[in-house]
């Protein structure tokens, strides 16, 4: 559930989601870019949807005439098989913030709507994986004593992980600071 003064929210319910209209809609086309408001949206058309009204829109059981909903979403490309592939062959190679900036909150807003097990399982992985990678490189931080510079790898962090490396790395700080007082 989203929380409605929170801005990752409210950018993560931007994300636009490929939909196919089960109906014709009309007075809808506004909906889609390039048309305006006096166009219908016929039904089989595809339309990329805020999140947020994909959603609303997928609902199922509606009526008796439409069970299955106004729209069925499909996969966002963020989280597409070849996008997930990559994340389980190594995670922390993989640019999130090229995909989504608010990658991780798209995933578990998409497995909310989705329920994917094997799409959450590999998420889960993914999650694991890179908080490993990112405490590390936190932890790391001196140019001299790294044999790489981490530069690279934070550009590629989502917003969720670039908090996440901020608190590990603001521990990390005044904990070392907190070490030194006690000599």
């Amino acid at each position: 559930m989203s929380k409605y003064y929170d801005i990752d929210d409210l950018l993560t319910d931007a994300h636009r989601i490929p939909t196919v209209f089960q109906l014709s809609v009309p007075g809808m086309g506004y909906l889609e870019s390039g048309r305006n408001e006096s166009t219908d949206i016929v039904e089989g058309a595809r339309i990329e949807l805020p999140l947020w009204m994909a959603d609303l829109l997928a609902i199922g059981g509606i009526s008796d005439d439409l069970p299955t909903g106004f729209v069925t979403v499909s996969t966002p490309a963020p989280l597409s098989s070849r996008v997930v592939s990559a994340l389980k062959a190594d995670a922390g190679s993989v640019d999130l913030r090229a995909q989504s900036l608010q990658f991780h909150r798209l995933a578990l807003r998409w497995l909310s709507m989705a329920g994917d097990e094997k799409l959450l399982e590999a998420m889960m992985e993914t999650l694991k994986a890179r908080a490993a990678l990112i405490n590390d490189f936190a932890h790391n931080t001196r140019g001299g004593s790294m044999m790489f510079d981490n530069t690279e790898f934070v550009s590629k962090l989502d917003e969720f992980e670039m908090k996440l490396f901020k608190t590990s790395h603001d521990s990390s700080r005044d904990f070392k600071k907190w070490l030194s007082t006690k000599k």
